[in-house]
């Protein structure tokens, strides 16, 4: 199956209603008929530049209705798709565009200072077109005139399932990002298990808030929305305001939106909530890091008629690989819920050997929706792929009857005075004290213990937090060897990436720059 075929469908005169919306962006309403045709006309001004299968394209974009356009083109041809985050800085954009060998790229009018105006850093990169201007500099191309010019006629390629599809270069919690390659069939896969899992049908009305340039924007419930006739409303990208967004769930009778938890943390808190009827919102999806569970309680505490729902997933796939169902959402408080249907996963220890129910140990896949690997890193595919199946990184265990919860990342476990150490743990202590906004933890060198807990918190605005409160807290919850011995309350935000995961490489940089909090020890 390839993603060629979801525009032959309207050819077909399948269920499909061509006059149906689509896709929603502020004032723009593109029905199916429309985006086969944006597309057809774009796929067919991407031949015009030579674009042939395998060839690389990469999109540095906010969102915007443009993406859906530039993505099922791209994916007709049989070329690779190149998301670049529009958060990065130029030398990071440079990197990737370098690393893939991208041969266009598609860029914003807001984006393109981003740029190398040479090219001398990125020798592959040919063609550049620009949306959101008709007047663009030479040697910039004009999406608008691109478009005009083209003619909507169908792309006849031979696409298959095996074929490259996307290079979704990782969020890059460690360092560098890598560049995950998934296939037209692993893409495809990925959706059609969310049209069973999560019943999507012609009636939903998604709404996307993550970027489409990371995972969770087209590979949470948006191409699945699409697939079954759905309609995807798309949030602006940046500044994200909680008042414009529960007005949109509003105004668009949204049934289900994917927030990560600082989002929801906000949704909760947000003063004029009540101004707001979300009667069509079934469910919200959140993921990311691990909830906490005064967050899930709140929220179905205030929001009653709206399911919270935890699920879990990763950029080389599947993007949701574990989900809640709404019966249990409340009864499993804390869980990630179990394994979607077209995903093995399991829990093991270092020998790969599955640990018992209530032991952590390592998350690993199996899944026709997983990546083949990493683009021109064969030593990182070999490691990660290790023993047949795909090793997360990420630390987990289950109940008695198979609900998984997530304890934090294996590279965060510190250990301390000979004993291992769990951030996550931690972090859902300290979320628990009425102040906090967030909080990370990390290991710290210390003489006596090798390593001990530093704790960075961010207090809520306009509230005070008492770093003596919450040491008290954790002493109160927390075996003594897991209490941080370390502490900085500060209100800068912590360092995320773009998927809402705390980078604590930058964190810890930041914290060996600056030597440090107080020392509780």
């Amino acid at each position: 199956m390839d993603f060629g075929y979801f525009l032959r469908r309207l050819d077909q005169g399948c269920h499909l209603d061509p006059e149906k919306e689509a896709v929603i962006f502020r004032e723009e309403r593109v029905t199916y008929r429309q985006l086969r045709d944006r597309a057809y006309r774009m796929a067919n001004a991407l031949k015009g530049f030579g674009i042939q299968k395998g060839d690389r394209v990469a999109v540095l974009l906010r969102n915007c209705a443009e993406w859906f356009d530039i993505f099922f083109a791209v994916a007709s041809l049989g070329g690779v798709l190149v998301p670049v985050n529009f958060l990065l800085k130029s030398k990071e954009v440079e990197f990737i565009l370098r690393d893939s060998g991208a041969r266009v790229l598609f860029v914003g009018e807001d984006l393109v200072d981003l740029l190398d105006p040479a090219g001398g850093s990125t020798p592959d990169l040919r063609e550049i077109i620009c949306i959101g201007s008709e007047d663009v500099p030479s040697p910039l191309h004009a999406y608008t005139t691109l478009m005009q010019e083209a003619k909507p006629d169908p792309v006849e390629e031979a696409v298959a399932s095996e074929d490259l599809f996307l290079l979704q270069y990782t969020s890059g919690t460690t360092g560098f990002p890598k560049g995950a390659m998934h296939t037209q069939g692993s893409v495809a896969w990925n959706s059609f298990h969310q049209v069973g899992d999560f019943l999507v049908t012609p009636q939903e009305r998604y709404l996307c808030v993550p970027g489409l340039c990371w995972v969770a924007g087209f590979h949470d419930f948006t191409l699945a929305t699409l697939w079954m006739g759905g309609t995807v409303a798309l949030m602006p990208s940046g500044g994200l305001d909680i008042g414009d967004l529960l007005g949109l769930i509003e105004r668009e009778r949204i049934t289900r939106v994917l927030l990560v938890p600082t989002i929801v943390k906000q949704v909760i808190d947000f003063p004029e909530r009540s101004k707001y009827t979300l009667e069509h919102l079934e469910s919200v999806l959140t993921g990311a890091e691990p909830v906490p569970v005064s967050v899930i309680e709140a929220f179905h505490e205030r929001i009653p008629q709206t399911s919270l729902l935890q699920g879990y997933g990763l950029s080389e796939g599947p993007s949701i690989a574990t989900y809640m169902k709404k019966e249990d959402a409340l009864r499993k408080v804390g869980s990630a819920g179990k394994p979607v249907t077209n995903c093995e996963l399991l829990i093991v220890d270092e020998a790969m050997n599955r640990v018992p129910p209530g032991e952590k140990g390592e998350i690993v896949i199996r899944s026709p929706a997983t990546m083949k690997g990493y683009w021109n890193r064969p030593e990182a595919t070999e490691e990660v792929f290790r023993g047949g199946w795909m090793h997360t990184g990420d630390l987990a265990e289950y109940d008695a009857e198979g609900y998984i919860y997530i304890r934090g990342r294996k590279k965060d476990m510190y250990i301390s005075g000979g004993l291992n150490v769990y951030p996550a743990e931690i972090e859902n202590v300290i979320l628990k004290h009425p102040g906090v906004q967030e909080v990370a933890v990390v290991g710290w060198e210390d003489q006596r213990w090798g390593e001990v807990g530093f704790a960075v918190i961010v207090p809520k605005e306009r509230v005070s937090v008492d770093e003596e409160a919450i040491k008290v807290l954790c002493e109160s919850e927390l075996a003594a060897y897991k209490v941080p011995k370390r502490y900085l309350i500060r209100d800068e935000p912590l360092p995320r990436t773009a998927s809402g995961k705390v980078k604590k490489f930058a964190l810890k940089e930041e914290l060996e720059r600056s030597k440090g909090g107080s020392d509780t020890a």
